[in-house]
């Protein structure tokens, strides 16, 4: 069985965690200055009971409901982003069954990310056949190729450029682990899909793969005539990217 370094799912889970706080308190905070100035528009009116401190009073009103229902619906738009992350997370844990056919001359890091980049690797698969950089998507339906590069989820385009994002992604930690070993590995993008008829054909979304999550284990593990990675560089390049996921625990 493959080596494993780091848990899975950890970085959507935190992410999603702090979205639920940040929604949480923003709603409170945001009712709270509302009822501190209720309350004082209405202390000014009963000291007053003026025509212009009623006028006061009806403006606040008017302010104060779309301004509360404005705090629901952004924590309510961030709860339910949280757990879409939340879903993904577990999407990554339950991925892990698939890497364990590896042999044991691969290491898994998994939940690899930089407190100044653009996102995580969600597993990173190091091995004599090569360096992979995997994004496990727990999307449901069909996937293909919209024929630019990108993909489209049930026929419509995705939220964001995915393929995009992730080969940035990808090329982000190739900078880092070549700064770390002087070795300028080839890292090959693969999007793992755990419950997605997959129908994008290979060379169709760029230098990036798409492929059923079970079929993970056999497509690493292929032979590759151009990508091998010699024997003596394989613990260099694992020690590196240890290196980057502890650093990026330790100034998390």
């Amino acid at each position: 069985m493959a080596k494993f370094i780091g848990i899975a799912g950890d970085f959507m889970k935190e992410k999603a965690l702090k979205r639920r706080l940040n929604a949480l308190v923003a709603f409170f905070a945001g009712s709270l200055l509302l009822v501190l100035v209720l309350g004082w528009v209405s202390g000014y009116l009963w000291a007053n009971r003026s025509l212009l401190s009623v006028g006061m009073t009806i403006a606040a009103c008017a302010v104060a409901v779309p301004a509360v229902k404005y705090l629901d619906r952004l924590s309510d738009k961030q709860i339910r982003e949280s757990r879409k992350e939340e879903k993904g997370a577990d999407g990554e844990r339950d991925f892990v069954k698939f890497l364990k056919d590896l042999p044991d001359t691969y290491t898994v890091i998994s939940d690899l990310d930089f407190a100044d980049s653009y996102g995580n690797i969600d597993h990173l698969i190091i091995g004599p056949t090569g360096v992979f950089a995997i994004d496990v998507k727990d999307w449901k339906g069909t996937v293909a190729s919209d024929g630019k590069g990108e993909l489209l989820l049930n026929g419509k385009p995705t939220d964001k450029p995915q393929v995009r994002y992730f080969t940035r992604r990808t090329m982000d930690l190739r900078d880092r682990l070549k700064a770390l070993t002087k070795l300028e590995p080839y890292i090959q993008c693969v999007f793992a899909f755990m419950h997605t008829h997959v129908e994008a054909k290979w060379g169709t979304t760029g230098n990036l793969n798409c492929i059923r999550a079970d079929q993970i284990s056999d497509y690493v593990t292929k032979p590759r005539a151009n990508n091998p990675i010699p024997p003596a560089d394989i613990p260099r390049l694992i020690s590196a990217a240890k290196s980057l996921k502890e650093n990026a625990v330790t100034t998390g």
